[in-house]
């Protein structure tokens, strides 16, 4: 038992040692483990400390650089000055202004240029390169990483006709004109207007767009531009010449003009004018000898001197009268030229023609109006009218058709009227107070040695061709009539 006990004793001491030392080794681990995480920590906050200078001396040390530089990826214009200071970004703008280039990007990925010296590009020196400079904040350096432009001052010049020559040179524009070709070519009329037989094709450009952007891009010293992008691709209808020639061949189809004659209405449209119109290569023109054609067809609608009109009498029949020279009559040269500046400029209008001889009025039968003298040989009687209203009739005595003398029939102008004139013949030398002319020598008078007047007195006694009058009725008629009037004669 004792020595149980004793051995009971030692191992007792023994767990007691144990968990003694145990109980050590653990406060010794919590120690250790404290002091590890004061330590990581400290070399956290020591490593950020050192990040922070050196960002810190970065930023700082970029700042001072960028004082008397300009930003990473800065352009002025057109021309990278990155990282460079202002008499670099001078001298590297002045050596890519000598050796310039402008690019054309086509749409299948092909590339074009012009250069400088081809269009005798000049630049002065650029103005505002310092006064970029120091608008440039330094410690804002950091907020310039990326590509960005600034304005360039300077006077930029180059021969612009140069420049467009150029540009028809290049081989887009040589596509451009060769498709403009074949669709000029295939223009057609239809349903009142010119159109482009595939206006839908977008592989040609306008050449004066072209010119124009690059004009104002070269001017900014820009070193290309995207023909797609700038939308200088269009469709046939709206290349240059197509463009051209199809608005002007439309606007002379879209003039319309009314000859008003009466309550007849002759139009002159695109239906007509499309007839007339010529398209070239790259113009568009009127036929001129077209022209003419339908005028002389107008006149010849138109015209009535000589012509048969039905006249109605005084005694209520109609008698039908042709020769003289009264009626309307278009001057055909002038008229051509009026039309065809109307139709140039495309007008819509109403005109009647451009006449050198008019008369009283447009009729469907007769044009003779409301004022004139009838002469009837056969009744050896005239009758006298003023707008619409009988001022005078009277007996006459006629030219004498038994001796080849009778008066003229036909519809007559008066050519005009004199006082106290001496009427000459072969054979006769007669003086009358009232002479009306109105075909050469032959005219209305009075003849106060005749006693009578009326019956068949102008058969063996008539007149060498005038119609003989009283004084009286002479007289009136001369007072009222006015040169141009008609004088009637069946």
């Amino acid at each position: 038992m004792e020595k149980e006990n004793g051995q009971t004793d030692s191992t007792e001491e023994l767990e007691t040692a144990v968990s003694n030392n145990g109980e050590n080794t653990v406060e010794n681990t919590e120690e250790n483990g404290s002091y590890s995480v004061r330590r990581y920590k400290k070399g956290v906050w020591i490593t950020i400390l050192i990040i922070a200078v050196l960002i810190t001396a970065g930023y700082l040390g970029g700042a001072f650089f960028y004082r008397n530089h300009f930003f990473f990826g800065a352009e002025i214009g057109s021309f990278s000055c990155s990282n460079m200071t202002a008499d670099e970004a001078r001298e590297k703008i002045k050596n890519d202004v000598e050796n310039y280039k402008f690019t054309f990007y086509e749409k299948d990925g092909s590339e074009e240029y012009v250069t400088g010296k081809e269009i005798d590009l000049k630049c002065s020196p650029v103005e505002n390169i310092d006064e970029l400079m120091s608008q440039q904040n330094p410690f804002l350096w950091i907020t310039g990483i990326k590509t960005y432009s600034l304005p360039l001052k300077a006077e930029v010049t180059f021969v612009k006709d140069t420049l467009y020559n150029r540009i028809t040179q290049l081989s887009f524009s040589k596509a451009s004109i060769d498709g403009a070709k074949n669709a000029v070519a295939g223009i057609y009329y239809e349903n009142g207007q010119y159109r482009v037989t595939d206006s839908s094709a977008g592989n040609v450009v306008s050449i004066n767009d072209v010119y124009q952007r690059a004009k104002a891009k070269i001017k900014g010293l820009y070193l290309g531009m995207s023909l797609e992008k700038e939308g200088c691709y269009i469709g046939l209808d709206g290349e240059d010449t197509v463009k051209g020639v199809l608005n002007l061949a439309n606007r002379l189809v879209s003039s319309k003009i009314t000859y008003k004659r009466g309550e007849e209405n002759i139009v002159v449209d695109g239906n007509t004018i499309k007839d007339w119109v010529v398209i070239g290569e790259k113009s568009v023109k009127l036929n001129d000898e077209k022209i003419r054609e339908f005028v002389g067809t107008l006149a010849e609608k138109y015209n009535t001197i000589g012509k048969e009109r039905v006249f109605k009498t005084s005694g209520g029949s109609e008698v039908t009268v042709s020769g003289g020279d009264y009626g309307w009559k278009i001057n055909s040269d002038k008229e051509a030229a009026e039309l065809s500046g109307l139709v140039w400029n495309g007008e819509t209008t109403e005109r009647e023609p451009v006449y050198i001889q008019r008369a009283q009025a447009h009729g469907a039968k007769c044009d003779v109006g409301n004022t004139y003298v009838e002469v009837s040989i056969g009744a050896q009687h005239l009758w006298y009218y003023k707008d619409g209203n009988k001022i005078l009739e009277t007996d006459l005595v006629s030219g004498d058709p038994t001796k080849r003398r009778a008066t003229p029939t036909g519809i007559y102008r008066l050519k005009y009227k004199d006082r106290n004139v001496t009427l000459k013949g072969a054979d006769y030398e007669t003086p009358v107070s009232f002479w009306m002319p109105f075909n050469g020598g032959v005219g209305m008078h009075d003849a106060t040695w005749r006693a009578s007047f009326g019956g068949n007195i102008y058969k063996g006694y008539g007149s060498h061709g005038c119609v003989n009058l009283p004084y009286s009725v002479a007289k009136k008629i001369y007072e009222n009539i006015s040169s141009g009037d008609p004088v009637v004669v069946y």
